[in-house]
């Protein structure tokens, strides 16, 4: 199947539009999508609205004739700062300009002294429309599969999942959470809906929509800055367990779901299914982390701590581990203790000497009272 990208390194292959061109910097940045060409103007604006992917044509010489004067390093800085593909330069090339691309990642390539910029424009637009063709006539059958490839963290490898994504609303550079949701019946139209509702209060001025794609036994939802509430506020109405990343830009999504997917695991083991968003989570994304890179070191730790009064309840009509949690969740305070599980003090330290001794702990020391508390934590995740 022919390619549907068109890059910044096609168009430097002998034979082709920008041949024979240098590359001065950015050469590791050559697989850049191109959507369209533009050319610098000796006047105000020197560009016309740029959108993302553009290949710039410069010709040196009208830089001096801009009005405020600039230079040549401060429009690659300008074109980088607006995601263009690269740069290509007919006339001299100074090393501030070679080290604000080099800085940005932009390609900036040095054409032939001799180059007819309006020719090489024509040539350049005609690939662009040739390339759009052949995406319209390409069968994709999944507009959404682009976002395998960032969760995979390849999005930078796939030059058609990159455009794809562009053509989504999203850049590499987006700033971007990883919603995971429990996949029930109906819910990923009921989530859809309710982005629906969102959009239509907040407008659609916002660079990429949420999207929402299957993803294993879960729904993984694609989230723009602004719409974490949207997903808490809908999975709560349907009682389905969700975790949302922090926010990053989409190039690390794959960071993004490994966040989620321990927000998921808490929202399901720790939270009643209530949503939980990675940067909310405290002490318990330590408990996660040692769950997902030590899980036997984790259960020796529940084990060593809970392991002898965990086998006592399950064998006696008393058991005793609801009143040691009480007592560690009250960090240690008799009064209050009592008053939650209705019984005496008395009948309280009785239970608690109990306890004790079949744990060989101290209760009364802190340290021994917080390693109980972070095993009762734990008990939900290994269980």
């Amino acid at each position: 199947m022919s390619r549907t990208t068109l890059t910044v390194g096609d168009l430097i292959l002998p034979g082709e539009p920008l041949d024979p061109a240098e590359v001065l910097a950015g050469e590791s940045r050559l697989s850049n999508a191109v959507s369209w060409v533009v050319s610098l103007r000796p006047y105000p604006p020197a560009f016309p609205r740029l959108r993302g992917g553009e290949l710039a044509l410069v010709a040196a010489e009208h830089i001096a004739r801009l009005d405020p004067p600039t230079t040549l390093a401060n429009v690659v800085a300008h074109l980088a700062s607006r995601d263009a593909a690269g740069v290509a330069v007919r006339g001299e090339v100074d090393q501030q300009a070679r080290g604000a691309a080099s800085a940005a990642g932009l390609p900036l390539l040095r054409l032939a002294d001799d180059a007819q910029l309006p020719d090489i424009e024509q040539a350049i637009m005609r690939e662009c429309a040739l390339y759009q063709a052949r995406r319209e006539i390409t069968t994709t059958g999944d507009p959404l599969a682009w976002i395998d490839a960032a969760l995979e963290g390849k999005l930078g490898e796939d030059r058609d999942a990159l455009e794809e994504a562009r053509r989504s609303g999203y850049e590499p550079s987006s700033p971007i959470s990883i919603g995971l949701v429990t996949h029930t019946h109906n819910i990923k139209s009921n989530l859809a809906k309710q982005f629906d509702k969102a959009i239509n209060t907040q407008g659609t001025g916002r660079v990429g929509l949420p999207l929402v794609r299957v993803f294993g036994p879960n729904l993984v939802v694609l989230l723009s800055t602004g719409y974490e509430e949207t997903l808490k506020r809908a999975v709560r109405v349907y009682g389905v367990a969700c975790g949302i990343s922090s926010s990053m830009p989409l190039q690390q999504a794959d960071d993004s779901l490994a966040e989620a997917e321990m927000s998921l695991l808490a929202s399901e083991r720790l939270y009643d299914s209530r949503p939980v968003q990675f940067t909310e989570m405290g002490a318990d994304r330590l408990l996660l982390v040692l769950l997902r890179d030590r899980p036997a070191e984790m259960h020796a730790f529940v084990e060593h701590t809970l392991g002898p009064l965990l086998r006592h309840d399950a064998r006696s009509a008393n058991p005793l581990l609801p009143t040691v949690r009480s007592f560690v969740e009250h960090g240690g305070r008799l009064r209050e203790t009592a008053a939650e599980i209705y019984v005496h003090r008395n009948t309280l330290a009785y239970r608690l000497d109990r306890a004790a001794k079949i744990l060989g702990a101290d209760l009364k020391e802190p340290r021994a009272r917080l390693a109980i508390e972070l095993a009762l934590r734990a008990l939900p995740l290994i269980t």
